[in-house]
């Protein structure tokens, strides 16, 4: 039988206070914080999932930031995009009001105000930032992309320091010295230029040659090198055949145009044919086209002048028949049925409707290209080597016209990127195709003007000037085509807010669930709370009433 002392029952009763003391604590901090636990060491369990919950949140808000400067960046570019709409709509409307017979002087001189305003408007325009950082500049944030300078040749624009387009629009009042001077001094300063790309395919190759060369047996470092060299030769070559001051974009689109033209004239002279012929042919095309249209008109649609041609030849050579000793009747009708041939086959190759004015624009056009690929290629190549040369040339120097793209990317979900921007002269166009041509072209022919000059230069470094005529009739299809861009660069743009609004719902949903996961993890059930925290009172106070008892009683309390 065991002996309870009073000091044992003291020391339990103390330790019940204690107990319950320490419950009450809990219960009461539990409470007052709401969380379940104040310590890792309270539950580990717990602890665990807070901190990956916790992450979890944090990231999510990280994302859901991004995701509003993100979309806070497209609604700049779009309000700007659909500005800049405007404006060129009222310029095109500008120059079909300008084009009319019934347009006086006073008329041309307010319409050049006009568009002196709409230039500066849309110079503004492309400058637009959005807080602080400037969004048709590529990566080049920090400073106004687009700025109108004055030059010794005229004014023009200028992207990012550099000239938009050197050798574009130049007053024909301007000397061809001048012209050559400045162009010759300023070559430097091009954006996009082919000698530019050059240079950087070689820089690329040298960097790949001496990887390779530091492991010679790394077959993939010479694989790269080889791969880069490749790249070099093609550039280099294309900067003989467009000139090294040749926009990149310019010269990439003229290079998909020769391949395209060269692939038709295979299926026109055969894969096999040499250059040289296949030039001669196309030459020959171009002059019986042209013969034509001053026989015929230029509205005569190929089958009717086919049949024409025809009839001809059936008088002639009926003519010839009849005297077979007249060599010159023989000639003639010789003739008559080579302008027939020829007539018939291009309706074959211009199609039934094309008129003859449109099929000599197009054979000229052939024929062009064709001379030119003898010069680049050897007139003894044939037509299928030259294609599949083209065709290298041209997807070369897209890839390096695409190389140069300066997207900025918003990291807005798990492995989601959205691209905020689109780079200006995507949207004004560059080289020849600038919007800032056209507007300068517009100013010169209100101004009366009925040429306008171009520069040009070749992989010799000699500049040609060139006189242009100027109609603003065609400045039309030109206003036309820059509107289009800017339609391009909207569709774009809207598809990619599309997604961004696609991802921020998302990130919304996401947000909510893992907000959830951590309060059902780290808080209390309130009620479940309150109740444990009255609980713990209630055995408190039981303990302290008990222990009052117990350890009140003394020695003399057992004694008496």
């Amino acid at each position: 039988m065991h002996r309870v002392t009073n000091g044992m029952i003291a020391e339990n009763t103390l330790r019940n206070i204690s107990a319950a003391a320490a419950r009450l604590a809990k219960a009461n901090e539990a409470v007052a914080s709401n969380m379940k636990i104040q310590l890792a060491s309270d539950d580990t369990t717990v602890a665990t999932r807070a901190v990956t919950y916790r992450s979890y949140v944090a990231q999510v808000e990280q994302y859901q930031d991004n995701a509003d400067l993100a979309s806070a960046w497209q609604k700049s570019t779009d309000s700007a995009l659909s500005s800049l709409s405007e404006d060129i709509t009222s310029l095109k409307e500008l120059a079909t009001a300008a084009a009319s017979d019934t347009v006086t002087d006073e008329d041309r001189e307010n319409y050049a105000t006009d568009v002196q305003s709409y230039l500066q408007d849309i110079i503004t325009i492309m400058n637009t930032d959005e807080t602080g950082s400037y969004i048709f500049g590529g990566y080049s944030t920090g400073e106004e992309p687009y700025e109108l300078v004055t030059t010794d040749i005229g004014d023009t624009v200028t992207f990012k320091g550099d000239y938009l387009s050197l050798g574009g629009v130049i007053s024909s009042d301007m000397s061809d010295e001048d012209i050559v001077a400045f162009f010759t001094a300023s070559t430097g300063e091009i954006y996009n230029s082919l000698s530019e790309a050059a240079n950087d395919a070689y820089t690329a190759y040298t960097t790949a040659q001496t990887a390779a060369d530091a492991d010679s047996t790394d077959v993939i470092l010479a694989a790269k090198a080889a791969s880069a060299l490749t790249t070099y030769n093609t550039i280099s070559a294309a900067v003989t055949t467009y000139g090294g001051t040749a926009n990149l974009t310019d010269a990439a689109t003229s290079a998909e145009s020769d391949y395209v033209t060269i692939k038709a004239a295979i299926a026109t002279y055969g894969g096999t044919t040499t250059l040289s012929d296949a030039a001669d042919d196309a030459q020959e095309i171009t002059d019986t086209l042209t013969a034509a249209i001053t026989t015929y008109s230029d509205s005569t649609t190929l089958t009717s002048a086919a049949n024409s041609a025809y009839t001809a030849y059936e008088t002639a050579q009926a003519a010839a028949d009849a005297d077979p000793t007249d060599t010159g009747l023989a000639d003639t009708a010789s003739a008559a049925l080579a302008t027939y041939n020829i007539l018939s086959a291009a309706v074959t190759t211009y199609g039934s409707t094309a008129t003859l004015s449109e099929a000599a624009e197009e054979a000229t056009v052939t024929s062009d290209a064709l001379v030119s690929a003898v010069t680049a290629y050897g007139g003894t190549t044939t037509l299928t080597d030259v294609a599949a040369a083209a065709k290298t040339t041209y997807q070369t120097l897209t890839s390096a016209d695409n190389a140069n793209a300066q997207s900025i990317n918003y990291n807005v979900g798990f492995g989601s990127e959205v691209t905020v921007n689109i780079e200006g002269q995507d949207i004004t166009g560059e080289g020849n195709s600038s919007i800032f041509n056209t507007i300068q072209k517009l100013l010169l022919a209100l101004n009366g003007d009925t040429t306008y000059k171009t520069a040009t230069m070749d992989s010799s470094g000699n500049v040609t000037v060139t006189t242009n005529s100027l109609d603003i009739s065609d400045l039309i299809d030109e206003l036309s085509t820059a509107l289009s861009k800017v339609t391009k660069a909207q569709g774009t743009l809207g598809v990619r807010m599309n997604q961004l609004s696609s991802i921020s719902d998302r990130l919304d949903d996401a947000y909510e669930a893992y907000s959830s996961l951590m309060t059902d993890n780290e808080n209390i059930d309130t009620a479940a709370a309150a109740t444990e925290l009255t609980s713990a009172e209630y055995t408190y106070e039981a303990a302290l009433a008990v222990g009052a008892k117990v350890i009140s009683k003394s020695l003399i309390d057992y004694i008496a």
